[in-house]
């Protein structure tokens, strides 16, 4: 067996583990692994027009590092740089950047779409005025409050407890449907008022009032307003943290999706990050559109999708080189049996040792003695048409494991090929064709 190291240009992921690939048609969602202009630039014209919702969470200004932080087992955990926040010529580049990442959402959005984007105090004023500036005035239609009680307590001033979601529409003729994010009233008790129950059984409160009845039913909803107290930030042992910084509750994207696009739209992340976004659009039905430059987003933002029970298919684009400087070095071993009516080739990872330059000090903090297949977060089994890889089955690491499961069984099919797909704990992704 000769062991050949390809380059495809992407893959297309059927949800299920198992099964036949998926067709290249039947694609829900598409991650541009991308610098943001650049991505942008290149698919305003495929889905101009198209995109019912998009939100961003973009760089805050905050001139600092931010981190993915991935967990091995109980070997410790390995600190990479995700992204940075970063500017040469400080707030002049940044907004530069962000007026073209609001002109090219515009040209996107659907005439009744709409534009979310997460800001905070460093940043909301200047966008505030970058996005009238694009928008329109009269297209700005909230300012919306993020409360939470997270973080530390500041001495010297107010303590900053929430961040602002500036939403604005294409145009008048805009969607929003409030009812999808109304919450139930509910049995809480209400002060100075009267529980009762109507003819039809219907539980009701009451309370008088210059004269006159008030009732609120407790299967009535309530609405949110442009303050929102009731959705927290994740804890540190929340279970849908994905070590990401800056990750984002799926409750918050959940108020934003639902009120703002209907299922089979698409919605669109500029800054994919940990993939919330994605992750929420593919459970409530919408298709979806993301981005980020970041190799740890497109990997995080894989495993969170694969993992989802009613995922949807996906693909993901390579619009940055991946050619390693160095080679890792890996031993694979090959067996095909027959089965009732079906052969079987079962490929069995034996080794795996990552490549000289993943010891840069940029990688950030990873000073873990790992052996063997250790250093592989996930790898998959498929074959190559076209130029993209198709996953026929695939193995992942979970966070509590120190190491990956080391073998795959497939039906043997049409393309003897097989091909290899490898991604280890520093974010370095290989493929490797299987030739006889």
């Amino acid at each position: 067996m000769t062991v050949l190291q390809v380059y495809p240009r992407g893959e297309y992921h059927k949800h299920k583990n198992m099964g036949e690939s998926v067709d290249p048609k039947e694609i829900w969602g598409h991650f541009y692994w991308t610098d943001v202009l650049e991505g942008l630039s290149s698919l305003v014209d495929l889905y101009r027009s198209k995109v019912q919702l998009i939100y961003i969470d973009p760089p805050f200004m905050t001139g600092q590092l931010f981190r993915y932080r991935q967990k091995i087992g109980n070997k410790g955990i390995i600190e990479h740089v995700a992204y940075r926040d970063q500017w040469k010529e400080g707030k002049k580049d940044f907004l530069t950047f962000m007026k073209q990442v609001f002109e090219y959402a515009y040209e996107l959005l659907t005439p009744d779409g709409s534009f979310y984007v997460h800001v905070d105090y460093r940043t909301s004023a200047y966008l505030r005025v970058l996005l009238d500036e694009i928008f329109g005035e009269d297209n700005f239609l909230n300012e919306i409050i993020w409360h939470y009680q997270s973080g530390g307590r500041a001495k010297r001033h107010f303590s900053r407890k929430h961040d602002n979601i500036l939403f604005y529409r294409k145009s008048s003729e805009h969607f929003f449907d409030i009812d999808a994010v109304g919450i139930k009233r509910g049995d809480k008790r209400k002060n100075n008022m009267k529980r009762e129950i109507d003819q039809d059984g219907r539980i009701f409160w009451s309370i008088k009032s210059a004269g006159k009845i008030y009732r609120y039913y407790e299967d009535s909803k309530i609405y949110p307003s442009d303050v929102w107290t009731d959705i927290s930030h994740l804890h540190q042992r929340d279970p849908e943290r994905t070590g990401y910084d800056t990750q984002k509750p799926e409750t918050l994207l959940e108020r934003i999706i639902l009120s703002s696009s209907r299922p089979g739209d698409y919605v669109a992340d500029f800054f994919a990050g940990s993939g919330t976004t994605l992750a929420v659009a593919s459970r409530l039905n919408r298709k979806w559109i993301g981005l980020d430059s970041s190799p740890y987003s497109m990997h995080v933002c894989r495993n969170r999708l694969l993992a989802q029970e009613d995922g949807k298919n996906f693909a993901i684009y390579y619009e940055k080189s991946y050619k390693p400087l160095d080679q890792s070095v890996i031993v694979i071993e090959k067996d095909q049996t027959s089965g009732k009516g079906t052969d079987i080739n079962t490929i069995k990872l034996v080794d795996y040792k990552p490549a000289k330059s993943v010891a840069a000090d940029d990688k950030g903090n990873h000073n873990l003695d790992l052996k063997g297949l250790e250093h592989v977060n996930y790898w998959a089994v498929g074959y190559i048409k076209d130029d993209f890889f198709y996953p026929r089955s695939w193995n992942k690491r979970e966070e509590k494991d120190n190491m990956i499961k080391d073998s795959i069984e497939l039906a043997i099919f049409e393309n003897n090929d097989l091909v290899v797909h490898i991604i280890d704990v520093w974010g370095n992704q290989y493929y490797y064709q299987l030739k006889y």
